[in-house]
């Protein structure tokens, strides 16, 4: 455990891995770091990932950051079901798509996701130097495919996916989303307004 998850009381609940292969195939791995996690934990780790690279990438300055935020308003326009092909609603599956394959990837992106109690959470992400803009969007659409394939015999959790991903969505249309504060502000609030527990002003 590195000093300021000791000093902030952060626990490491999930470490995840997003492969890229020759053959324009992509899939997630995730390993568990507790015995149990709760299935909405991995649509935390969409939200706080999609976060991350959205400002990573230099939004709202950036075409491949907008370009994100734009397919995933294309994901959301209809609620997510376990039928759900994330690339496929992007208009992105001529270029990509999701596998549940295990090989010997050609480019990986890497982290690892952190808990305290039940309310804050924070992301460390490693991307390799010779990754491109394309696959770190690409890479966001990856885990919210994973999210969804873990989540489909969960109506309920692929319910909360939607509302999550869609006030997302609306707190970067309003404008919210252009600082570093927005990497835990925005999925944090997006999330806990989608299961109703956003405290009222």
């Amino acid at each position: 455990m590195g000093l300021l998850n000791f000093l902030t009381g952060m626990k490491k609940i999930l470490s995840y891995e997003v492969l890229f292969y020759h053959d324009n195939k992509v899939t997630v791995n995730i390993t568990k770091e507790v015995p149990i996690i709760p299935t909405p934990e991995y649509i935390r780790l969409w939200a706080f990932y999609q976060a991350k690279i959205i400002y990573n990438l230099g939004y709202p300055n950036n075409l491949s950051a907008t370009m994100s935020l734009g397919s995933l308003s294309k994901i959301i326009e209809k609620d997510i079901d376990s039928n759900t092909d994330c690339f496929k609603r992007a208009n992105l599956d001529d270029v990509v798509q999701y596998s549940d394959r295990f090989i010997s990837p050609i480019t990986k992106f890497d982290g690892e996701f952190f808990a305290k109690g039940s309310v804050n959470r924070s992301i460390k992400t490693h991307f390799p130097m010779q990754s491109t803009e394309q696959e770190v969007v690409y890479s966001g659409i990856a885990i919210m495919q994973y999210c969804i394939n873990i989540n489909k015999n969960d109506k309920y959790a692929l319910d909360v996916l939607t509302k999550t991903a869609r006030n997302f969505f609306a707190l970067y249309k309003a404008g919210m989303g252009s600082g570093i504060s927005a990497i835990a502000q925005i999925p944090q609030a997006a999330y806990l307004d989608a299961i109703g527990a956003l405290p009222e002003e």
